[in-house]
């Protein structure tokens, strides 16, 4: 047995060797798309708008190169001045009658250099939207609808049917008037596109109508054939990913025949089986289509109670399963969280969620959010590494 002094120098020069490792370990390439995603208002105050001029100044001087704002809030109502989606008038009373908070934006970041991604919802919408258009929303297997029942989400949410036609060309006019009249380089569409998780919905007349389209048959037992363990539950499945993936497909069509520059990135799960049983998204099948520029993987490791390193091995996983499938397709993770789980989070914590995308084989990198960032105080940590003083 060796000698305890003996011992303690052979642990003491392990740990140094092991220190040393991590010291030295080789650096990733800096992500050339560097982007944050931007709140319009003083979050989570939705009435009270942002100073637009001093906080892209910041972003710029943090190391940004794209805005990512939040055009449709979670409630479904714009920030901007649509001619399609319902406005938020409390937030819009900041403005004069003459002033656009969405243009003030995209002008303020093409002045500093930044591209602007405007970051919008798919399928979540106001109760206002469905006042107006009630059979546009989601019904539940009971036969409710979100008017009469409420909304059936534990926040409160509304949603729209992915199979109601008037739904989806809602949404397709508001993302091709983002385009046409606003001059965006991009569209970020949310991780809300497609049937809401947790739900089971929609089965709405225009869903049976779908679906049973889609099978060649009328369906005997609706919809308990079609729920958890019924006869027709794959044929579901396998229904809802493809109307929703024929309905981003038409999104890709409009969008580049407006303006073929336009980039039109989603963000997805990193788990691709969970999002393609729950929320009909298939993004793999996207991908192999080619209907998005760019997918954005949520990598939000503290959220998912996962150390930093998590990052890099599920974004190198990512990479190597999109390279396969269609090259052309970039993987832009979305790193950082929820502000529960990272307001309080080190600069350091953030710079290495960085560059464990960038180790993972990342083409860039979008930061989720600028709230997390103010209270976390991790812009000056990112400012140094993004670019560093001579």
């Amino acid at each position: 047995m060796l000698a305890l002094p003996v011992m303690i120098v052979l642990l003491t020069a392990v740990s140094l060797l092991l220190l040393n490792r991590m010291m030295t370990r080789e650096e990733p390439p800096k992500p050339e798309a560097r982007g944050v995603f931007l709140y319009m208002y003083e979050f989570p105050n939705r009435s009270v708008a942002r100073n637009f001029t001093s906080y892209v100044s910041k972003i710029k001087d943090s190391g940004f190169n794209i805005v990512l704002p939040f055009v449709i809030h979670a409630g479904g109502l714009a920030d901007y001045r649509s001619k399609i989606v319902p406005v938020d008038t409390d937030y819009l009373s900041n403005f004069k009658s003459d002033e656009d908070p969405l243009k003030m934006v995209v002008e303020e970041s093409h002045r500093n250099g930044l591209k602007v991604w405007a970051w919008v919802v798919g399928f979540r919408t106001s109760r206002s939207v469905l006042l107006q258009h009630p059979d546009w929303g989601i019904v539940n297997e009971s036969g409710e609808d979100q008017l009469s029942h409420g909304s059936f989400h534990q926040w409160g949410w509304y949603y729209l049917s992915p199979a109601s036609e008037g739904a989806r060309n809602y949404i397709k006019s508001y993302i091709v008037e983002l385009v046409e009249e606003y001059g965006v380089d991009g569209i970020n569409i949310e991780d809300d596109f497609g049937f809401p998780p947790g739900i089971e919905a929609d089965f709405s007349e225009d869903a049976r109508r779908s679906f049973e389209s889609f099978l060649g048959r009328k369906v005997q037992n609706w919809p308990r054939d079609v729920l958890v363990g019924g006869s027709l539950r794959g044929e579901w499945i396998d229904w809802r990913a493809k109307i929703v993936t024929d309905f981003l497909r038409e999104i890709r069509d409009a969008v580049k025949q407006i303006n073929p520059d336009v980039v039109l990135s989603v963000d997805v799960s990193h788990d691709s089986d969970w999002s393609r049983q729950a929320m009909g998204v298939d993004w793999s099948e996207w991908v192999r289509q080619g209907l998005v520029d760019v997918v954005c993987p949520m990598l939000y490791h503290r959220d998912n109670n996962m150390p930093v390193k998590w990052v890099e091995d599920t974004v190198r996983s990512i990479v190597e399963r999109v390279e396969k499938i269609n090259g052309n397709v970039l993987v832009m993770p979305c790193v950082g969280g929820s502000l529960s789980t990272t307001g309080k989070m080190p600069g350091w914590e953030w710079v290495e969620s960085v560059k464990g995308a960038m180790r993972g084989g990342a083409s860039g990198v979008l930061v989720f959010a600028d709230v997390c960032l103010d209270s976390s105080g991790a812009w000056v940590e990112l400012a140094n590494y993004f670019q560093p003083s001579e």
